[in-house]
C-alpha cells in the first residue's frame, strides 16, 4: 500500500489566535466574582444580624455597660448546673445559658466595696486565691457578684501562646 505525503502545512493542525473576547469574558467574570464575595463579607461585618456577636455587641449588652468598660472586660457568662450521682456515679449537665456579664480588674474592686455589693472579708477571700471579681445583672439593683478565676491556659490557646500580659522580669 501506497503511503500518502502530504505536505507539511497540511500535518499540522491549523493554528488559530486565541479570541480576546472569550479571555475579556473570563476576566471580567473573575473579577465579578472576586467583588461580589468582597461586598458579600463586608456587608456582613459591617451589618450583623442580632444573632452575630461580636466585642463591641459585648460590649452594649454589659451590665452596668459605664462601669463595665471603665473598669472591667465585658464578658459571656455561662451558667450551667453539674449533677453527679454516686451510686450509680454519674456525670450530668445542663444546657449552658449564656448572660452578658462584666470581669472587674482587680485594681478597681474598691468601687465594688463603695457599691456594697462586696465586703472586706470577700476581698481577703477572693485575693488569697489570686482571683477577681465578676458579675452579672445591674449593680445598682441586686447582682450577682462572683469571685472568679482566671484560667491562664486558656488565655495562651486563644492567643497563639503569647501571654495576655508582659510577664515581670526576674530579678538579679
Amino acid at each position: 500500500m501506497a503511503r500518502r505525503r502530504y505536505s507539511s502545512t497540511l500535518n499540522t493542525p491549523p493554528t488559530e489566535p486565541r479570541s480576546n473576547g472569550t479571555t475579556t469574558k473570563l476576566a471580567i467574570a473573575g473579577a465579578i466574582f472576586a467583588v461580589g464575595i468582597g461586598v458579600g463579607i463586608a456587608l456582613s461585618t459591617l451589618n450583623p444580624t442580632p444573632r452575630t456577636v461580636d466585642a463591641i455587641r459585648l460590649d452594649n449588652l454589659a451590665p452596668s455597660r459605664d462601669f463595665c468598660n471603665n473598669y472591667g472586660a465585658s464578658a459571656m457568662v455561662m451558667s450551667s448546673r453539674v449533677y453527679v450521682t454516686l451510686n450509680p456515679f454519674n456525670v450530668f449537665i445542663s444546657q449552658a445559658e449564656p448572660i452578658p456579664g462584666c470581669v472587674v480588674l482587680p485594681n478597681n474592686w474598691n468601687l465594688l466595696l463603695q457599691k456594697n455589693v462586696i465586703k472586706e472579708a470577700d476581698i481577703r477571700q477572693c485575693k488569697d486565691r489570686m482571683n477577681t471579681f465578676g458579675f452579672t445583672g445591674d449593680l445598682e439593683k441586686n447582682p450577682s457578684v462572683d469571685c472568679i478565676y482566671e484560667s491562664k491556659n486558656a488565655t495562651e490557646k486563644f492567643t497563639n501562646g503569647l501571654p495576655a500580659t508582659p510577664s515581670p522580669s526576674p530579678k538579679p
